[in-house]
């Protein structure tokens, strides 16, 4: 009996390990296969397209696309990033954009985030689209499709930087830029990742 119930509690235990951690698994398993299939197909790695034409086909109004971890999602538009309950609704949804800053298309900062959380079972609750930013590096592309079109960026730069550095939350109007962030390490608040791309014109 005590056997049994010690067999049972196991895997229990066991189920709710894979049901937390499913997510995680499937978003690096992606990657990986992904990336040896180009290894195989390009030497670089890198998507091969021409500069202007969109590799995807937008299903949203408001949608962002990296091909090299092959994230897509929705964008939820104009999210309080100092709204707590505001953002974590929008991370049910899709990446959230932060609002007061600018958009697509315009001079100024566009910064967009998924995956903030600091809890393990948060992987399966929120959206964790942008889990694989780490594998991010100069010179990699990122497309956003905001109202009609399609904005191509290149990363410029990826910094790790204080949870509460705000720095690029602070608008600025000299150039356009587009900013991605997820927590780091992944899966706690500790720090800031953030992926720096500039428009390509």
């Amino acid at each position: 009996m005590v056997k049994t119930l010690g067999f049972i509690l196991i895997a229990i235990s066991l189920v709710g390990l894979i049901w937390l951690y499913l997510p995680v698994a499937f978003y690096q398993a992606k990657y990986f296969v992904r990336q040896s299939w180009f290894t195989l197909v390009d030497s670089t790695g890198k998507w091969r397209h021409e500069i202007g034409t969109p590799s995807w086909t937008a299903k949203h109004d408001f949608e962002v696309f990296i091909p090299k971890i092959d994230a897509r999602a929705p964008v939820i538009p104009n999210v309080d990033a100092s709204d707590e309950k505001a953002y974590f609704a929008a991370l049910k949804k899709g990446v959230a954009a932060v609002s007061g800053l600018s958009a697509p298309g315009r001079r100024g900062t566009t910064y967009i985030f998924a995956h903030s959380t600091d809890n393990p079972l948060n992987f399966s609750r929120y959206n964790a689209v942008f889990y694989l930013l780490n594998k991010m590096e100069k010179g990699d592309r990122v497309e956003l499709f905001y109202k009609g079109n399609y904005y191509h960026y290149r990363v410029d730069g990826i910094q790790i930087l204080p949870a509460d550095n705000v720095h690029f939350l602070t608008p600025q109007y000299q150039q356009e830029l587009l900013v991605l962030q997820t927590c780091y390490p992944p899966g706690t608040t500790q720090k800031r990742l953030l992926v720096i791309a500039k428009r390509i014109q």
